[in-house]
């Protein structure tokens, strides 16, 4: 019955995006030739040759749509998921399109015509799969167009798992049962859910439950005690899903599947950061550096007449860092200490009310001033404008060496600012919760996040707090 429900939703979802195509090839025509809003050098062209092409069209985004993956099953994509494949789809479409109208030169078509066409074609099917995804939801929430799963483990990882798709509940995703072999577990409940056990009667369960998946989380041995009954139930037609055991490693962004030969491999640590999302964030760092350059422009030659005409030694100061896989480089900044400040007692951490800072570098460290010349290491492409903090490489071995995952924090560049930062972990404060935070940004990464950060980052540097 499910496969029949998601076969329907399909075949819906491809009757109303061909409407759709049909409706926007005739609006166009008008649009184009009869609105005004554009001169017709090339004459018009007669509405009856429009109509005749309106089954080439039709074939040709359809295509685009199947090759977009518009019609596969999306009960748990989000809503920014499905909108990047429409646009997907839709662009395949009008390319595709592009192609076809070239070689057939005898039909006076502009590209005017097309590019409006495949505006009004993007937002017809952004609208139309946002609908159908919105009463799909609307339904699942109430307890209809349900899939039943059920969860091998009622450990913690099960217990987790279950947690997560509860508080998506617009995916219509229902628990039917969990199954163990620990006695304590068996008979009781657990999320509001039956547990039941030995684990051998996984397969009478599921057909007597009417179970659409099942999920395994258990690990190592436990696990693979587990794949015959697994490979009978795939057999009968079950989908099987499992959570990989990382062990003692974790999981930085969402994992990345792939392949070698016959073997498909999980990547546990990838940068969140990877091909067209780092030239997008370096062009943004670049643009976003350069106006708060030109704008601070001023205030950072008073500053550095300031430090010039109040101690000795030269304006910036500057000092190796460890950044992005843990490469290193110089890290610029306004000198705020007396020159030579570490040849006594060596490498030190910053505290409060140092006494090997000058007068105007207490002031410049308590503004976050000192760090205005960064902006340069971000055009230079050793810095972001947001990431974790860099460390000098003495600190780094050392906070590597007490805390195994620290290293994690150079899959992504490092920045001026960051979400450690905004939330007051600066200068002297507990490694282990920057080190979360940290963590969390890696992990977490978008676009929207730093600019979040950004808009904090003023309010923190007004406050002062551990500004050292």
């Amino acid at each position: 019955m499910l496969r029949m429900h998601t076969t329907f939703l399909s075949f819906l979802r491809s009757i109303i995006d061909i409407a759709i195509i049909c409706f926007c090839w005739i609006i166009v025509y008008f649009l184009r030739f009869y609105s005004g809003l554009f001169v017709s050098t090339k004459g018009i062209p007669s509405f009856k040759n429009h109509l005749l092409l309106l089954i080439p069209v039709v074939c040709i985004c359809y295509i685009g749509c199947l090759w977009g993956g518009l019609y596969k099953p999306k009960r748990i994509q989000n809503i920014l998921k499905q909108f990047i494949e429409v646009l997907k789809a839709t662009l395949l479409g009008w390319m595709l399109l592009l192609a076809f109208f070239y070689y057939i030169k005898d039909v006076p078509y502009s590209r005017k015509l097309l590019t409006v066409f495949v505006f009004m074609l993007l937002l017809g099917f952004f609208f139309s799969h946002l609908l159908i995804m919105s009463i799909l939801r609307f339904f699942r929430k109430r307890g209809y167009n349900l899939r039943y799963y059920a969860v091998i483990g009622a450990g913690r990882k099960g217990i987790q798992l279950v947690e997560d798709i509860q508080q998506m509940n617009w995916t219509g995703l229902k628990c039917a049962f969990f199954i163990d072999n620990d006695p304590e577990v068996i008979g009781t409940q657990i999320l509001g859910t039956d547990v039941y056990g030995p684990i051998e009667k996984i397969i009478d369960l599921v057909k007597s439950n009417r179970v659409d998946e099942v999920y395994l989380t258990l690990d190592g041995g436990e696990a693979l005690k587990m794949f015959p009954y697994l490979e009978s139930l795939q057999s009968a037609g079950i989908t099987i899903r499992i959570i990989p055991d990382w062990g003692n490693l974790i999981s930085i962004n969402q994992p990345v599947v792939f392949s070698i030969g016959s073997q498909i491999l999980f990547s546990a640590a990838d940068s969140p950061l990877s091909g067209h999302m780092v030239i997008l964030k370096q062009i943004f760092d670049t643009l976003i550096a350069t106006l708060l350059i030109i704008l601070f422009s001023f205030p950072m030659i008073i500053i550095a007449l300031l430090i010039k005409l109040t101690s000795k030694g030269p304006v910036f100061y500057k000092q190796v860092r460890m950044g992005l896989d843990q490469k290193e480089f110089e890290i610029i900044k306004f000198r705020t200490m007396i020159t030579n400040a570490e040849e006594k007692n060596g490498p030190q951490w910053s505290i409060q009310n140092d006494n090997r800072c000058t007068s105007v570098g207490r002031w410049l460290r308590r503004t976050s001033l000192d760090e205005l010349p960064q902006l340069i290491n971000v055009l230079k492409g050793d810095l972001s404008l947001v990431g974790p903090r860099p460390e000098r490489p003495c600190f780094v071995k050392q906070f590597s060496e007490e805390y195994r995952r620290y290293m994690l924090r150079h899959k992504v560049k490092a920045g001026i600012t960051g979400w450690a930062q905004v939330n007051g972990f600066r200068g002297n404060t507990s490694l282990r919760k920057r080190l979360i935070y940290d963590l969390y940004y890696v992990k977490n990464w978008s676009f929207a996040f730093d600019i979040g950060i950004l808009l904090l980052t003023p309010w923190q540097v007004i406050r002062g707090e551990n500004a050292h």
